[in-house]
């Protein structure tokens, strides 16, 4: 089944009672100035189905949260995609799934009057920085600063202008951090201090990041975003991680291994088992088989 992104959505939001064999689901769309964009969508799809879309020219930042509370998801990247030029894009999903994103799109030239340089020049710092063609995403690891940002812009009082300030915010926080990954992947004194900070989180993996980030000499959102270029886990997840082995070296008090993590970590199950599987290939009951 192929079917027109345009198509999906009746007035209400909710997923056209046409396409409701193939999926469920709604969007709000809220567009407080041309060029800038808040979209919000929830979509449940029970059989395979490929929707095709045209992808306006722009920088789109998308958010993967927990529906339908907008709440993010703390084992899921945010994903930053430059399309330098419009395009068709099929977006192909062959079995059963579900999916919940809050995503904020900027064309160029929006992008270029919030951050005072031309065009050519925001275009040339996407290209050096996050992917040189369109369809190439960047993952960024979901920090502290850019989750207040996110609950910010959640937190709605109804004035267009606050979103407008709120989007801004976000949208510069991003660029800011795609500037601090950059350069911890070519700078050999914070990669040091990142792999320091990782001895320390095996030694203690109740370790605070305020506490590792003063210990190591590296501001908490470079520790945040370098943690994960070094190690490719967030640094809950690494925990966690560090949380999974000394519960399996451990008798299990007829405790499920779930049930352990998530008393350790305080972590929810969900996200246990997601780290899980993200780190093992497995769920949590069948690792703890493996004993």
């Amino acid at each position: 089944m192929i079917v027109q992104a345009i198509d999906l959505f009746e007035e209400t939001g909710k997923v056209s009672q046409r396409y409701a064999y193939w999926l469920s689901g709604h969007q709000q769309i809220k567009q407080p100035l041309s060029g800038l964009r808040l979209v919000q969508q929830q979509f449940h799809i029970f059989e395979p189905l490929t929707i095709q879309e045209h992808v306006a020219a722009g920088v789109y930042i998308t958010f993967n949260t927990v529906s339908p509370l907008n709440k993010l998801q703390n084992t899921t990247p945010i994903q930053v995609l430059p399309v330098y030029e419009d395009a068709q894009v099929d977006w192909e999903v062959t079995q059963e799934s579900k999916f919940s994103w809050s995503q904020i799109f900027m064309t160029w030239e929006q992008l270029a009057s919030i951050t005072g340089e031309s065009i050519a020049q925001v275009k040339a710092f996407f290209t050096r920085h996050v992917s040189k063609e369109t369809g190439t995403p960047k993952s960024l690891t979901l920090t502290r600063t850019l989750s207040q940002e996110f609950n910010r812009l959640m937190q709605r009082d109804g004035k267009q202008l606050a979103l407008v300030g709120k989007l801004y915010n976000l949208v510069l926080q991003t660029i800011e951090h795609i500037q601090v990954q950059s350069h911890i992947q070519q700078c050999p004194d914070c990669q040091k201090k990142l792999f320091e900070s990782q001895n320390i989180i095996e030694a203690d993996q109740f370790a605070s990041t305020d506490d590792l980030a003063e210990q190591v000499g590296l501001t908490h959102t470079a520790l945040e975003l370098g943690f994960a270029v070094i190690t490719g886990m967030s640094i809950g997840e690494y925990q966690i991680e560090i949380a999974f082995r000394r519960a399996l070296a451990q008798p299990n008090n007829n405790q499920s291994l779930a049930s352990r993590l998530t008393a350790d970590t305080g972590w929810t199950q969900q996200d246990i088992e997601k780290a899980c599987l993200k780190r093992f290939g497995v769920m949590s009951h069948q690792l703890g088989s493996m004993q």
